[in-house]
Order: structure tokens, then C-alpha cells, then sequence
């Protein structure tokens, strides 16, 4: 397991200061592994949150104003100085806004392996999701929260570009009854995090290909080809001979409504309830073995296995600085 997630936030127990992950990052190059990092500040963060909930504001629309884009922004920066200081690859996880892509392009100037991923919950949805009426609102508490969606097209021209390299879902199986619940009398309670594997594809083929964002094999790029060749998957990644026969039949044409009534998530809600959309999978095969048969889970729990995994080289990790696109403001 070569790759590590840290967190510059969230509790005591499980962030890290900056003294802490710039040791962490030195073992990293040591071992020719990398560090993935969630980055926020947790000192303005911290001092907002106090300050609304001594005010009274403790709805879930009030997680969003606490943690702001320049909040995100700064510890992007932050986090690829120390990276640069130790001479480590680095791989900053779901970035939401323009801000976070500035600090990223100025980071990737060939002179450091650097990684920059966002989320399908940053493309599809915005800040307004946090007007839903009483509780439901909880459902869009994840961290970086919502932004508002004049982000949107700036990420999306981010992935076309080169500048964000994966396109994942930061996936938490958290269901409404059970944890969000635990933050009915203050947002500042409500575990953050939300479900969203199985609409990934959908969703970034819909929004993104039949959106006019990207193109299909840009869509594959970010969704497959990248992270296998970031995380070290090397039997995954391409159809060729060698490789794992990990394959999804899609249909591009398919509209649906996305439910949770109709998906086959275990948590009791999806943040994507009653988006309409364009295209479905139909099949899945695990190394040629079909998992999913025109939308029903066929496989066992028996069938998976660790897959350990090799980083490549900094040189061939690192993407040219000259193929790097901008960043709209």
C-alpha cells in the first residue's frame, strides 16, 4: 500500500499540524510512496463554526459559510510548499473550487510529481442543495462543502485541460437514521461525508461528455487510465493483452432517474435523488468474471483480492508542466 490519505483537519486525533505532515511526507519519498492530503484550514474553520454556533446558526446551511473557498484555497498552497520542501510526490483529494485550482497550477511546474483530483458532488451540485427544507439538508454536509456553482465550469475545464488528473466520488457510506442524525441540534455534529460510487460513471458521462465538458476518451482518462497509473494498478487501467479484464458495457443512450430506490447502495439515501440523466451501465466484469448482469449484482463475496500495488518513477509519474492547461477565473 504505497499511497497514505492525511487530513490538515477535522479532530485533534486525526488531523496533522504542519510539522507532522511535512515528517510524514520526507518517510513518503524514503519509501517511494506518496501522500494523499485533504486540505482546509483548520484554524479559520475551527474559529467559524465556534462563532455561528454561538450565534445560533446551526442549521446544516451554515456548514457551507464556515468552510469557504479561500479556506481551501490556502491549504492547497500550503500543502504542495511542504511537498516541495521535502522533495515528495504529492496528491491533493477532492478539490471544489477555483481557488484550490489556482494553487494547483502555479504547483505544477515540472518540478514536483503533483496530483489534483475533484469530485462528482463539485460538478453536479452546488451550494443551493443546502436549502432543502429542515434536516434534509444534512444529506450534502461533506467536506469541502457544496460551492457555489459558478465553480462548476472552472473544474470542468480543468479536467479537459490536464489539470486535474482523476475524477473520483470521495464516498462515504453514511445513511440519514443512522449517523447523519447525530447532528439534529448542530450542523457542527453531522458526520460529513456522502454516497456516491455507483453514480460516478453516470453522472461524469452525463454532466460532463453529453455536457459538452469533455470528450469520451478525456472521460476515460480521468476515470480509469490515471488512476491506475498514479496508484500503481498496473494489470488495470487499458483493454490490452496482460491486463486485467476489468470491463463495464455501458449504455450511453439509457436515461433514468437516479434513486436510491433503483441503486444498490446499503445507506438509505443518495445526494443525487431525482437527477435525470443519460446513460447506464449494463454489465461489469472483475477480471473477465460478469458482477453485474444487465443491472443486477450476479457476483460473490468471495471474488476480490489484494491487488498490491508499485508506484511508478517521479519521472514517469509526472506530467509534463507544458501540457497543463489554465484555469479560468
Amino acid at each position: 500500500c504505497p499511497t497514505f490519505k492525511v487530513f490538515m483537519v477535522y479532530e485533534t486525533d486525526r488531523r496533522m499540524d504542519d510539522g507532522q505532515l511535512f515528517q510524514v511526507m520526507l518517510r513518503a519519498r524514503e519509501l517511494g510512496a506518496m501522500v494523499m492530503v485533504h486540505c482546509e484550514n483548520v484554524g479559520v474553520i475551527d474559529y467559524l463554526v465556534a462563532k455561528y454556533v454561538r450565534e445560533g446558526k446551526t442549521a446544516p446551511k451554515y456548514h457551507a459559510p464556515t468552510r469557504p473557498p479561500e479556506t481551501e484555497g490556502e491549504a492547497v498552497g500550503r500543502a504542495i510548499a511542504l511537498a516541495r520542501l521535502a522533495g515528495a510526490p504529492l496528491y491533493i483529494v477532492h478539490i471544489s473550487c477555483r481557488e484550490a485550482l489556482q494553487r494547483l497550477r502555479d504547483g505544477k511546474d515540472g518540478t514536483l510529481p503533483l496530483y489534483g483530483e475533484t469530485c462528482t458532488q463539485y460538478l453536479t451540485l452546488s451550494e443551493e442543495c443546502y436549502e432543502a427544507p429542515g434536516f434534509e439538508a444534512a444529506r450534502y454536509v461533506l467536506t469541502p462543502p457544496l460551492r457555489h456553482a459558478s465553480h462548476q465550469e472552472a473544474l470542468w475545464q480543468a479536467i479537459a485541460s490536464g489539470l486535474l488528473d482523476v475524477v473520483s466520488t470521495d464516498h462515504v457510506p453514511y445513511s440519514m437514521s443512522i449517523h447523519k442524525v447525530l447532528g439534529k441540534e448542530s450542523f457542527a455534529q453531522i458526520p460529513n461525508g456522502a454516497p456516491g460510487l455507483e453514480t460516478l460513471l453516470t453522472l461524469v458521462y452525463s454532466a460532463g461528455v453529453r455536457g459538452g465538458h469533455l470528450s469520451l476518451p478525456r472521460m476515460v482518462e480521468v476515470l480509469s487510465t490515471n488512476p491506475a497509473r498514479i496508484f500503481g494498478l498496473q494489470e488495470k487501467g487499458s483493454i490490452a493483452v496482460g491486463k486485467d479484464a476489468d470491463l463495464v458495457i455501458f449504455d450511453p443512450d439509457r436515461s433514468w432517474t437516479i434513486s436510491t430506490e433503483t441503486l444498490h447502495l446499503s445507506m438509505d439515501y443518495t445526494p443525487y435523488e431525482g437527477i435525470e440523466v443519460q446513460g447506464k451501465v449494463r454489465d461489469t466484469l472483475v477480471r473477465g468474471k460478469v458482477v453485474v448482469r444487465d443491472g443486477v449484482y450476479v457476483g460473490t463475496r468471495d471474488s476480490g483480492r489484494f491487488v498490491p500495488r508499485t508506484l511508478p518513477s517521479p519521472e514517469k509519474l509526472q506530467r509534463p508542466a507544458s501540457a497543463i492547461g489554465g484555469v479560468s477565473s
